[in-house]
């Protein structure tokens, strides 16, 4: 019963909402760039793949790993412990998931080019929905309130940060529980990433959603490989420093043994 209800709230849980509220905002100030123009398309690339992606999915966590430990990643779901199992029931749900969907018969121009485009892209946003929504956001609110409001917190969170590009709070809530009701089968991210979380995705924003009508075009993709490109060169720019710093503590302790 402690798991499932505690109130512990610390420092991290005030850094998790305020994060998450961050994401809310960068969504909400996509709102006035919702048209078509040049400027239009700039800014929500600057205000969603930049700082939301990139700058929530991928620097927030990473720092926010190195302060805590790398072994948060494991609570996060970034975890080697029941790979196997939860890699078969990924595919599993992913498979009854999508005979839900075309029980009615595949939709048409389902092989369009700009499908691709726009698949590449919500693939790359899933990356930030795994490390910051269902990992980090998921991670903070369960250590401070228990699985079932962590459950219902990161699902509203999930449901809210689609403001800006994809309203549709309900049925993206509803999406949110399942999914993570589903992550605590066995608490590793890849029961529901990537082919469950896939699945749904893709259909909900490229088949049933007008929201995928944005992303139908080259730019997505473009964008998409400048998020990839940010991210290659974020973690190459670490693994450098972290080496030079072991260098140099290297250094450091031959020169204290030298001197003793």
């Amino acid at each position: 019963m402690k798991n499932l209800f505690r109130w512990e709230y610390t420092v991290d849980t005030t850094i998790a909402l305020i994060a998450g509220s961050v994401m809310i905002a960068l969504s909400l100030l996509m709102i006035p760039f919702s048209g078509g123009s040049r400027i239009d398309t700039i800014m929500s690339f600057f205000l969603r793949d930049v700082l939301m992606i990139f700058g929530l999915g991928v620097v927030f966590v990473s720092k926010y790993t190195d302060k805590k430990g790398r072994q948060i990643l494991a609570d996060m779901g970034f975890t080697k412990r029941k790979i196997v199992l939860s890699l078969i029931l990924d595919v599993v749900f992913a498979v009854g998931l999508a005979a839900m969907f075309m029980k009615d018969g595949m939709p048409g121009n389902t092989s369009d080019i700009t499908n691709l485009y726009a698949s590449l892209y919500i693939l790359t946003a899933g990356v930030f929905e795994m490390t910051f929504i269902y990992g980090s956001l998921r991670m903070s609110f369960e250590n401070a309130f228990g699985i079932i409001p962590s459950i219902i917190l990161t699902s509203a969170f999930y449901s809210v940060h689609h403001a800006g590009f994809q309203p549709e709070f309900l049925h993206l809530f509803l999406v949110g529980l399942m999914y993570c009701s589903v992550f605590y089968i066995t608490k590793n991210m890849l029961i529901i990433f990537p082919f469950f979380w896939g699945v749904g995705a893709l259909w909900d924003v490229i088949i049933s959603s007008d929201a995928g009508e944005g992303i139908k075009n080259i730019e997505s993709f473009i964008f998409a490989g400048v998020i990839w490109i940010l991210i290659i060169f974020w973690f190459a720019i670490r693994r450098i420093r972290r080496n030079k710093n072991a260098v140099e503590n290297i250094n450091s302790d031959n020169g204290n043994s030298y001197q003793g």
